[in-house]
Order: structure tokens, then sequence, then C-alpha cells
């Protein structure tokens, strides 16, 4: 899957959250119990409402607290801190914005509790701290943030998280960006938009200029822009599936103030097997324990190169049972991998041979059923059509406490992971 955003009246981290539950509305529980998670949330709510710009209908998503919109009326992005390790003045304050260390940020960081939507927000905090960090030549464990370092700052920023890595897509793309006009004002003075943090998180992109005034890219639209977009024009391939509209809060004379996300799933066509080399390494064992040999089993599986582990019983040398076992790994890793066969198992010998094999392409999705978001390999048989399949990994607590009941969760993910790809099912019918 593929994510194209045009960015027509700019970026900002609450107009992505908003375009990206317009196009996927199907996340906004799960988001819900995302937000329920983080212990600072309790003082805020998100409203997330039907809106227009210019007759052009979306969504917008709005952080609020006691009942009014948190908005910020400075620009106030970053102010130095007097450290050991610098000697920066203070520059003038401006009143009611307060300091976010990075280390503060992060401790609001570790209440995420999925790993991988953390660590995605880590990468985002990561950009904007290094950013700041490059403008104003500090060291990064003495930058402190103003807005972006907020609570509903964050609050965007994991929201931004979740719905990237929920969406399942693969990669993404953008138009050019509106440079802006103007100037913000923030703790250093008067400075013309972008922001200096803006600019150095987009380097590469393309750029145009408009007559709207105003700041058109923040810097949390442009760190999450940098963390998910490698390519801006984009030839654009595949079934557009699903497109959204983020709609941001201020007006524009000429411009209708949106963000717009298209959604490009793969064109069905008939697919051939791909072939590529691997080695077979093969090794016999008969003097461990089944649990020793199972221990070292799994750490094999988990070595680099490793790409599937089987095992199956033979009668070897003086009837003894013996346990053979069958590695398939990348060539370039097979002489670590032999390494650590000697070093995890009592066996003095292993056999390795090249080998070639057909491969059918697939791709992993994330999809919605009953409250949780389910992963499944969807793969392309040589006549065209694909095939789903439900990780086991991921369905194995289901399958404990009722077969019936995992069995039915099996039927409906697979299916609805296939319902994502219209034109194969209207081959299916001709």
């Amino acid at each position: 899957m593929h994510i194209h955003m045009d960015i027509v009246g700019g970026i900002a981290g609450d107009m992505f959250c908003a375009a990206m539950l317009d196009a996927f509305p199907e996340l906004a529980e799960p988001l819900q119990n995302q937000w329920a998670e983080l212990p600072f949330f309790a003082n805020y709510q998100v409203q997330v409402s039907r809106h227009s710009q210019k007759e052009i209908v979306g969504k917008r998503f709005l952080v609020m607290k006691k009942n009014a919109v948190v908005d910020d009326k400075q620009h106030i992005v970053f102010t130095p801190q007097t450290s050991a390790r610098s000697a920066v003045k203070h520059p003038t304050q401006l009143p009611d914005h307060h300091h976010y260390s990075w280390q503060t940020i992060q401790q609001r960081i570790h209440y995420v509790k999925n790993s991988d939507v953390r660590a995605l927000v880590t990468a985002i905090y990561q950009r904007l701290i290094e950013a700041e960090s490059a403008v104003h030549g500090i060291p990064v464990e003495d930058i402190h943030l103003h807005e972006v370092g907020a609570d509903d700052a964050l609050i965007d920023i994991i929201s931004a998280a979740f719905l990237i890595h929920h969406s399942g897509a693969t990669s993404w793309s953008c138009s050019s960006l509106p440079w802006g006009n103007g100037v913000l004002r923030c703790a250093h003075g008067e400075l013309p938009v972008p922001a200096p943090a803006t600019v150095k998180l987009l380097k590469g992109f393309t750029w145009r200029q408009d007559e709207e005034q105003g700041e058109r890219v923040t810097p949390t639209g442009a760190a999450i822009l940098a963390s998910v977009c490698t390519q801006t024009d984009k030839h654009l391939t595949g079934h557009l599936s699903r497109d959204g509209y983020g709609c941001g809060k201020r007006q524009f004379k000429q411009v209708a103030n949106v963000l717009r996300l298209s959604v490009f799933e793969p064109s069905v066509t008939k697919s051939s097997p791909m072939s590529e080399a691997v080695t077979i390494v093969q090794f016999d064992i008969d003097d461990m324990t089944a649990e020793a040999l199972a221990i070292a089993q799994q750490q094999l599986r988990s070595q680099v190169g490793v790409i599937d582990l089987t095992s199956f019983c033979v009668q070897g040398k003086k009837q003894r049972m013996v346990f053979r076992n069958e590695l398939l790994c990348d060539p370039e890793q097979v002489n670590a991998l032999c390494q650590q066969i000697f070093i995890l198992t009592s066996t003095l010998g292993v056999r390795y041979w090249r080998s070639e094999r057909f491969i059918l392409s697939r791709q992993q999705q994330q999809v919605q059923y009953a409250q949780h978001a389910w992963p499944v390999k969807l793969a392309v048989r040589p006549d065209g059509h694909h095939t789903a399949k439900l990780e086991a990994d991921a369905w194995q607590a289901v399958a404990r406490e009722s077969y019936q009941q995992a069995t039915r969760l099996k039927f409906h993910v697979e299916n609805l992971a296939l319902s994502s790809y219209p034109l194969s099912r209207k081959e299916d019918e001709n």
C-alpha cells in the first residue's frame, strides 16, 4: 500500500491525523484505546469532527482541555537552556510557555505500550530535537522545547505514529510544499516562515510559493513528513482505494487549507514466481535432550539470515533415532550461522549447499477487526488472484481459549484483507 500526500494548504500534526482518520475511519476506535493508555491524557479530550474548507469536506482533529481548544497564540519552538556545557544566555521569555526537556518527553513516550508505535514517536521527536540542535548550535541533551514538547503536541505525534503504523502503508510520497509568507514570533524575535527547524527537517523536499500568508508547514508536520516520506511527486501506480482530507484551523483567501491523502493498492496483475538463491544447512543431533534441542532451535531461528528451520526424525548409526535439522538461510550468512550451530548444539559436523527457490510476491497488511489490528500476509498467485493468511502468532492466544472462536476470527480477518482488492473479485466473477 502506498499513500500520497497532496499538501494543498499545508501540513501540521493535527491536519495529518485528521486526514488519516478520514481515509481510515476504522482506526478511530483503536486510537481512542491508545489515548486511554496515556496518564497525562486524563486532562484532555480529542474532538474529531466533520469540517469543510472552501466546500471541501474532511475531518478536523482538535486537542481540547476543559472543553476549550488548546491553541498556542505564539509560535515558540525553542529556548536554549544555560548549562555546564553551554553558556548560552537566556533570550527574553514570552509568557505562559513552559520548557519540556528531552528527558521529560521520553518519560511521557514510555507510556505508549506498542513498541513499534513508541519507536516511531521517538524517531519523530528525535528528528525535531536534532533539527533544533543544528539550528541553535546546542547539544541535543541541552535542548528544551516549548509547544512541540507540550502534552497536546505529544498527543498529536503519538496519534500520528499510531495511524502510520496501523494503516499498513509500506511507502509514502508527497507533493511540493507551500513555503508561506510573513513572519512568526518566537523566543528569538521575529523570523520569516517556515520556522528554522522546519527548513532543517525538509532539506531535499520540493517547495513552491503562492500568495497566501502565514506558516504553512509546522515543525511537527515537517517531522512527520521527514519520518515517512522518502520521495516527492512519485509516479503513482495501482488502484486508488481510499482518500481523506484533513482540515486546518486557518482560512486562506484562495486555497483550501486541507491536506489530502490518496491511498493506492497494488494493481492486480498476473505474477510469476521470483527465483532467488538460498543455502540449505543441515546437521544431525542424537545426544541432546528434546528440551535442550528445542531451546537451541529457537535461538537458531532468531539468528540473522535464517529464513526457516525444520526438523524431522530419522534412524542413524547404531540404530539411534536422530533429529535431522535443516535451515534455509541467506547465502552470505552461512559461515556465521555454522559457527552458531557449533556453539548452541552438540553436533560435530554441519553440511551445507547452495540451492534455488521460487517465491511468490507477498505483502503484510494490518486488518482492523474486533477492536484489534491483525497482521495478515497477502500473496499474489500466478493467475493474478490473492490469498490471505492471518499470522499464527497473532491469534494463538485466542486459539488457547477456543478453537472455534479462533477459526471464526481467522475466517473474518482473512476475508476482510481480501476485500481490499476489489479488482481481484471482479476477475473471479468473470
